[in-house]
């Protein structure tokens, strides 16, 4: 019986009603909006290392989902300001529990017509053993939280 892989991608598209540069500029520079923009999600935000955006940073948020409250410690892991690419590695929090690694991805928010962009994400992760789920319930929540900032941006 083949042993089913550890590691994974699974790779989204999120629709923005506002410019890519706006969009990149709230991951890259303004995620300490990111409570602003999902009250009903994020409990907390804190930036405990570097400067919000920048190579190295790293931030702590607490959230909750469904009733659930639960902490993530995010590393910027690389940032490309030119081609719109961020990746957050997770470093603490609950999801280590599950999976040995977890990134996401902003791999590029692409201008669409009348005003709005497109971002691409990849979940990338490893999972502590074969009897963890594959995160499609993390990615639908990020989809779900992107959503969110997207309406937020709409409005600010």
């Amino acid at each position: 019986m083949a042993q089913a892989s550890l590691h994974g991608k699974l790779q989204y598209d999120v629709e923005y009603k506002v410019p890519a540069d706006k969009v990149y500029e709230f991951w890259s520079c303004n995620f300490s909006d990111v409570q602003k923009a999902c009250p009903k999600i994020i409990n907390n935000i804190e930036l405990v290392q570097g400067c919000w955006g920048n190579e190295g940073s790293i931030h702590v948020m607490t959230y909750t989902i469904d009733g659930k409250t639960e902490t993530c410690e995010e590393m910027v892991e690389a940032v490309d300001y030119k081609k719109k690419f961020i990746s957050f590695k997770v470093i603490g929090g609950n999801l280590l529990d599950y999976y040995r690694c977890v990134k996401f991805i902003l791999g590029q928010v692409s201008p669409k017509g009348g005003g709005g962009s497109l971002a691409s994400w990849t979940l990338e992760y490893e999972k502590l053993d074969e009897n963890v789920p594959d995160p499609i319930a993390l990615r639908d929540e990020a989809v779900h939280f992107n959503k969110a900032i997207s309406a937020y941006l709409s409005h600010a």
